[in-house]
């Protein structure tokens, strides 16, 4: 899968309904869940949200576990992981849950102070759900100063 620079992309996923969840973790969103990337730079920082819906139409268990439920990775393009931001963080090891109505969101994100970088990046978010995982990927650029 060929990555486009951008500085965001959106990946929608499509309204189906299953008895159970069949997703695998990898590229992109289960059906159920409509998803989005969004990266933008603000001077030497840089801002990720991962927001997530529900487009199914019966609830669906989104299952953890650990208390951990995202995660974000910034890595140069030729895959070298600079920052991710739960290197530095512990969870601990219960297992959670949380129900999606129909229509209902969640928006996970977090920042990265870029220190000076400047290049070609990869933002990569995770929502680490056993059930429904979601794993979105955005190419951006820092400009030299």
């Amino acid at each position: 899968m060929g990555i486009k620079w951008v500085a965001a992309i959106v990946v929608m996923a499509g309204c189906a309904s299953q008895a159970a969840p069949v997703a695998e973790p990898g590229d992109g969103s289960p059906p159920e869940l409509g998803s989005s990337l969004n990266v933008r730079v603000v001077e030497d920082t840089v801002l990720l949200e991962l927001h997530v819906t529900n487009v199914a139409s019966s609830p669906i268990e989104l299952e953890f576990t650990t208390t951990q439920r995202y995660d974000f990775e910034i890595a140069t393009r030729d895959g070298e992981s600079v920052w991710r931001w739960s290197a530095a963080r512990s969870f601990g090891q219960a297992l959670g849950s949380e129900r999606l109505e129909p229509g209902e969101s969640r928006s996970y994100s977090a920042s990265w102070p870029s220190g000076g970088s400047a290049g070609e990046f990869i933002a990569t978010g995770w929502v680490v759900s056993q059930t429904y995982p979601v794993e979105l990927r955005t190419g951006f650029r820092l400009p030299a100063e």
